[in-house]
């Protein structure tokens, strides 16, 4: 037999990941062309980044089509290719799949050893709440005394990290060599935040939860999915990575919930949880201000408050999917209590900018317009002045383009959308003209107001400022307050 490489491994899937990974053992119907087999040893998706010895899978990405980048992937020394349909290689073993995407993404996984197997995985997914779930699990599992791994729009962390590294697990072999990190770790637990792009490009293709966690499927990110059923169709693949035995966790409506059940292996079980009465795992809120909320969380004949510094109900129900993972994985209630209560809130995800101000001031980096008008609601009700929404250029195209201004004018008081340059340390006209628009703003909040600030607290690659920082509106803010609001100097008893 004729492979494209001659070493053969043996291991899982009739591989083993250190000699190489057979084509033939993990893909669907795959077809040889000028070869019996394909090994593969190491993986390429970018034509420019191709090294010898690479196999090169033409994907047709958004913005371009792998397929056309073939010649250059071989030129730079690919051993062979992976693709959807016939192209010219010269005589380099071609190996024809149904769809490029799952077939990088599995032999990514399978690569890295299927390291998914060596832990029980929580994939989190949903049209709003993810992040903030993900972090709450994590919270609920690690005051369990579990070792926890998270993967997340926060970044990745190991249980035994200080700060979360920001890493790209949307491509298929960043997530597989996440996972497999954390199984080296010694987790116990991975818990991993799934988007919609993510699944649509079929990231998660080989990655085997034991946990699936569905917020809610509600319609969202039309721009790249079409329509809400293509969108709701696409979310609903996260139960492809499921297995057997494994235990949906959701906050969905029943219809929703029985579309992710009907697609669910026949012995999987299901968890409700949220705030809808009746849940498995529920919660109540019992009172809350804009500066915190307490809430009864509650499942069968337990019930134990909790008291958190994020006031929205939004939170109250992510944290009853988060102690629903708790259940799932035998965390007593009151653990799981402890654990949403010492996480109090999520970074970047309603998190209080607490500067002596009068006025509560939130950052948010909401994923999609919904979670934005849901925050906004349940602020609206605890808000008895006004509430003022500042939101970087960037972020209110990417969660609504035009209709963004609108939708946000519908639950608040002022919307203020800035250049992504506003803090930049060469301010244009239009800079300085909204950042008066900003300081003005700021200056006129008072005792019964509340604003919201939607932006990268981490900067990115956009404009620095100062000494080469990163020039965010969430910096500018918080610069801003901490100078209207400085500390009060120390009291000095005076020298008789």
């Amino acid at each position: 037999m004729r492979d494209a490489n001659t070493n053969q491994g043996r291991g899982r899937n009739g591989s083993d990941p250190r000699r190489g990974v057979r084509a033939s053992a993990v893909l669907a119907a795959p077809r040889f062309i000028g070869c019996d087999d394909v090994i593969v040893r190491s993986l390429q998706d970018d034509a420019s980044a191709c090294r010898p010895g690479d196999v090169f899978v033409a994907r047709l990405g958004d913005e371009a089509d792998g397929h056309e980048a073939v010649n250059r992937a071989i030129a730079a020394g690919a051993s062979a290719v992976i693709a959807e349909r016939m192209v010219a290689t010269d005589g380099v073993p071609l190996c024809l799949v149904p769809d490029a995407d799952w077939a990088l993404a599995r032999l990514a996984h399978a690569l890295a050893g299927d390291p998914s197997r060596e832990m029980r995985v929580i994939a989190v997914a949903g049209t709003s709440g993810k992040t903030t779930t993900a972090w709450l699990a994590a919270a609920v599992l690690a005051e369990a005394g579990l070792r926890v791994g998270v993967l997340s729009d926060l970044g990745c962390l190991g249980p035994d990290d200080a700060e979360a590294e920001h890493d790209d697990v949307s491509r298929p072999q960043v997530l597989a060599r996440w996972l497999a990190r954390l199984a080296t770790a010694g987790c116990s637990h991975a818990i991993v935040e799934v988007s919609s792009r993510m699944l649509a490009a079929h990231a998660t293709a080989g990655m085997a939860c034991d946990t699936v966690v569905a917020t809610n499927l509600a319609t969202a990110h039309l721009d790249r999915h079409g329509t809400g059923r293509a969108y709701r169709e696409v979310t609903t693949r996260i139960m492809e990575t499921l297995v057997d035995d494994g235990c949906l966790v959701t906050a969905a409506r029943p219809r929703h919930r029985r579309r992710l059940l009907a697609a669910a292996p026949a012995a999987a079980t299901c968890l409700t949880a949220g705030i809808a009465p009746g849940a498995d795992v529920w919660a109540r809120a019992i009172e809350g201000s804009r500066f915190g909320r307490t809430f009864l969380l509650g499942a069968g004949g337990q019930m134990v408050p909790v008291t958190v510094d994020t006031p929205t109900v939004p939170f109250v129900r992510d944290a009853a999917l988060a102690a629903a993972v708790g259940t799932r994985f035998g965390v007593p209630f009151e653990t799981a209590a402890r654990g949403i209560e010492a996480a109090g809130c999520v970074p970047g995800r309603m998190e209080r900018i607490d500067r002596g101000q009068d006025a509560p001031v939130f950052i948010d980096t909401p994923s999609s317009l919904h979670a934005v008008t849901a925050t906004l609601a349940s602020l609206r009700r605890l808000t008895p002045g006004r509430l003022a929404v500042i939101a970087d250029e960037r972020v209110a195209a990417g969660l609504g383009g035009r209709a963004f201004a609108a939708r946000v004018r519908r639950s608040s008081d002022v919307c203020l959308v800035v250049p992504a340059s506003v803090a930049a340390d060469d301010p244009s006209s239009a800079d300085i003209a909204a950042y008066a628009r900003v300081d003005r703003l700021l200056a006129s909040l008072g005792r019964d107001d509340c604003a919201v600030v939607l932006g990268n607290p981490a900067g990115g690659s956009g404009p620095r400022g100062p000494q080469g920082r990163p020039a965010t509106l969430v910096a500018l803010v918080d610069g801003w307050l901490q100078l209207a609001h400085p500390p009060a100097a120390p009291f000095r008893r005076r020298a008789a």
